[in-house]
C-alpha cells in the first residue's frame, strides 16, 4: 500500500479545515496510508523572514526521508490539472516509489533548501490561499487523483 505523508509548518487551527481534512483522511484510507506530520512554526515576533525560514528548515529537514518522492508545495511551482496530477501520481509509483511526501510551508512559504532538494515543486493554484486552506485543497486533490486512477465517478471532466 502506498504511503503518503504531508509535512506542514504549524498546526491546523480552524475547525472547519480540520473537519474537511478528516473527511478526506477517512476516504483516503482505502487507497493509501495517509499521514500528517507537523513542525512548529518559527516565532514570527522575533527576527526576520530569513531567520524564520531557516528555523523552519531545521525542523523540516529532520523529517525528510531520502527514500520518498518529495513534492514541495509552492506558489511558483509546476501547475497541473487534476488529471495531470493523477498521471504524475501513477508515474511516481511506476518509478518504484512507495512513499510520497508533500511539504507545505507556513505563512512565509518554504525555505529555498527545501525547494532545491525536492523531487518536484508543485503549485496547488495560481491563487493565494492560507497555508491551512492549502492543506485541505491538497487532501482533496490527492483523493481526486486516486479516484481518477481507479476510474471512479468522483471526478467529472
Amino acid at each position: 500500500m502506498r504511503k503518503i505523508r504531508v509535512i506542514c509548518v504549524g498546526k491546523n487551527q480552524e475547525k472547519y479545515i480540520q473537519e474537511g481534512i478528516k473527511s478526506y483522511e477517512k476516504k483516503l484510507r482505502r487507497y493509501c496510508n495517509f499521514k500528517w506530520d507537523f513542525v512548529k512554526e518559527a516565532d514570527y515576533g522575533k527576527g526576520s523572514e530569513v531567520i524564520w525560514l531557516q528555523d523552519e528548515f531545521k525542523r523540516l529537514s529532520k523529517l525528510l526521508d531520502p527514500n520518498a518522492f518529495t513534492i514541495a508545495c509552492y506558489d511558483k511551482g509546476e501547475s497541473l490539472s487534476s488529471v495531470q496530477f493523477a498521471e504524475k501520481f501513477k508515474a511516481i509509483a511506476n518509478n518504484g516509489y512507495s512513499r510520497i511526501d508533500f511539504i507545505i510551508g507556513g505563512p512565509f512559504g518554504l525555505p529555498e533548501e527545501i525547494l532545491k532538494t525536492s523531487n518536484m515543486v508543485l503549485s496547488i493554484s495560481a491563487m493565494t490561499f492560507t497555508h491551512q486552506m492549502a492543506r485541505l485543497i491538497l487532501s482533496e486533490q490527492i483523493y481526486r487523483a486516486f479516484t481518477i486512477i481507479n476510474n471512479e465517478s468522483y471526478h467529472h471532466a
